[in-house]
């Protein structure tokens, strides 16, 4: 998979996504969730990554076709923390495209540039597949909150030297990973 930015020609896989009863379930969609408020919420991805308030990725696959969405958001700079989130167009559910994103973009954002210290996934306990992209892309438990939330995360591991996570450099709006296996 490759992550990119939203660009305008996106708003079909956006609309789409927002009408999918599994993204609707688990994801904060707007109310008038037609092609007008697709085109406003990607004409604001840039805003957004312009004051470090959220950073929202497209997730393509080989072809180039838009396969999901993945992002930070809740970036607290002094911290050095952030929330994650995502979601998987349907035709593309149960291939690993949601792990290796998230994996991607948390190896990324947990090195240079960004540096963050970690971040968190806040899922619902009910929300089985999430979960497991969660684990599958290194991110453990920390806590559950009244049966309503898991939150997981994946941190920098605290030792001197190397880290040890594959730091992956975001180069031309747009970097990969392969499908190991």
């Amino acid at each position: 998979v490759a992550l990119r930015p939203w660009r305008v020609d996106d708003v079909d896989h956006l609309v789409s996504a927002w009408k999918d009863p599994e993204v609707l379930r688990w994801t904060p969609v707007p109310d008038d969730a037609g092609p007008e408020k697709a085109a406003i919420w990607i004409a604001g991805a840039r805003r957004r990554l312009e004051t470090a308030t959220a950073l929202d990725l497209v997730v393509v696959d080989g072809g180039g076709t838009a396969v999901g969405e993945v992002g930070l958001s809740d970036l607290d700079h002094d911290r050095r923390v952030a929330l994650i989130g995502w979601w998987t167009a349907a035709h593309a559910r149960g291939r690993g495209v949601a792990t290796q994103a998230v994996g991607l973009l948390a190896r990324w954002a947990l090195g240079p540039p960004l540096d963050l210290a970690a971040i968190l996934a806040r899922i619902h306990p009910d929300n089985e597949g999430s979960l497991a992209v969660a684990r599958a892309a290194g991110f453990r438990t920390l806590a559950t909150r009244d049966n309503r939330e898991v939150v997981m995360v994946a941190a920098t591991p605290q030792r001197p030297g190397p880290t040890g996570i594959d730091r992956e450099v975001l180069a031309g709006g747009e970097h990969k990973t392969t499908q190991r296996g």
